[in-house]
């Protein structure tokens, strides 16, 4: 009932022409996790089994220009990203996967996602006209009332697959106040030195984020514990 009243009316509509049209349609991602957290969602992204080519025909000034299938639409002022089901395979450099596979399955899609409170879904599927509904296939529910960070699956895996996971694992802990469970907190201690992967913009981004949290101080010891901090800054770990 919260994120009923949250999700603003342009996404709404988004969601209702691709339901009109024969399509899944999800609103995923952080969003969700905001909402659910009594927090304002800075973005809203969403999900669909359409494909790029059949978004542009359903939305007239939609804009796609990217390799993962991510269709910008413009609703009431302001940007949405839509992006197709996807599936990844093999990571080539701790940051990219190999390709991209465009799926026609949601919980596959939440599947490869990385921590459990980003991997939930409201919305409906083309079939279902009894109204949205919020699809949790891994407990993102329980862990954001828990205030507790928790990959998906296999945390050392999720890790080498997209090295900027570790970075974001500390900026979310220390954002949100959440604490990193035991197994996902063992892994990103073992995969910190991964950040050397990362291009500096990337890191600069998720640090700015990271300062701009109420009290920095909670996510700098963090990532200080966890080897994260010595990865990408070590003389600022050696103080």
């Amino acid at each position: 009932a919260r994120l009923a009243t949250m999700v603003p009316e342009p996404v709404l509509r988004v969601l209702d022409r691709l339901h009109e049209a024969g399509h899944d349609g999800y609103v995923v991602g952080g969003s969700l996790r905001d909402a659910l957290l009594g927090r304002v969602p800075k973005d809203w992204d969403l999900a669909t089994d359409a494909l790029p080519d059949r978004l542009l025909e359903l939305f007239d000034d939609a804009v796609y220009e990217n390799a993962f299938g991510t269709v910008v639409v413009r609703r009431g002022g302001e940007t949405f990203e839509i992006t197709p089901f996807r599936t990844e395979h093999d990571y080539a450099d701790f940051r990219r996967p190999h390709r991209v596979e465009f799926g026609t399955d949601l919980q596959a899609d939440l599947a490869r996602r990385d921590f459990t409170v980003n991997a939930m879904a409201w919305g409906r599927p083309a079939t279902d006209d009894h109204g949205p509904a919020l699809s949790d296939p891994f407990g993102g529910r329980s862990d954001a009332s828990a205030r507790r960070l928790r990959a998906v699956g296999d945390p050392a895996a999720r890790f080498r697959e997209d090295a900027l996971r570790t970075v974001r694992a500390v900026r979310l802990a220390g954002t949100l106040g959440f604490e990193v469970e035991p197994a996902t907190l063992a892994a990103l201690r073992a995969h910190a030195g991964l950040v050397a992967h990362l291009s500096g913009e990337r890191l600069h981004t998720e640090l700015s984020r990271m300062l701009d949290a109420p009290v920095p101080s909670v996510g700098l010891r963090l990532a200080e514990a966890t080897g994260v901090l010595a990865a990408f800054a070590p003389d600022l770990a050696a103080q």
